[in-house]
């Protein structure tokens, strides 16, 4: 007896839904961290955001951080990292980290978008207080990976077989 194969439709309609955002990291000699703080809800955070139709992360990294910072990232990618995360009571998505610019504090400002209105370098031991032990930790692998140069593949903010 044969068994029916499912119809394209069927198989992708069976497919995971996942999404895509992507951030950048901007860091200063100390590797102090540039956070935004959201308007819409209480949250500090990487620039960056949403993968659009269309868009593969870079392209989006590039142009969120632009709209949210006013800062052009250079031509080239430097991927820091993934990190595939899994929120309570949302669909799974992968965040893609891509190394942003070394400023320098005492000569850095940031344009807000309407989305933030307020940033910040810290370290991630400072951010702590801020943002909790797990996306400090977060933080910290990825200072950890500008520092080396060795990419990160992270899910849910830790590393993979840890």
């Amino acid at each position: 007896m044969a068994v029916q194969q499912p119809t394209y439709e069927e198989w992708l309609a069976s497919m995971a839904r996942s999404t895509s955002a992507a951030a950048a990291v901007f860091h200063d000699a100390e590797f102090r961290v540039l956070l935004l703080h959201a308007t819409y809800e209480d949250s500090w955070q990487l620039p960056g955001g949403t993968v659009e139709h269309g868009q593969d992360p870079w392209q989006a990294a590039v142009r969120e951080v632009l709209e949210e910072t006013g800062h052009q990232l250079p031509v080239c990618p430097q991927l820091l990292g993934v990190d595939w995360y899994r929120p309570t009571g949302l669909d799974p998505y992968a965040q893609f980290l891509f190394r942003g610019p070394r400023v320098d504090r005492a000569q850095f400002s940031v344009t807000l978008s309407h989305e933030h209105d307020a940033w910040d370098l810290r370290t991630p031991e400072d951010w702590e207080p801020l943002i909790g032990p797990q996306q400090a930790a977060r933080l910290t692998l990825a200072c950890d990976a500008l520092r080396t140069g060795h990419p990160l593949y992270l899910q849910d903010g830790r590393p993979v077989g840890s």
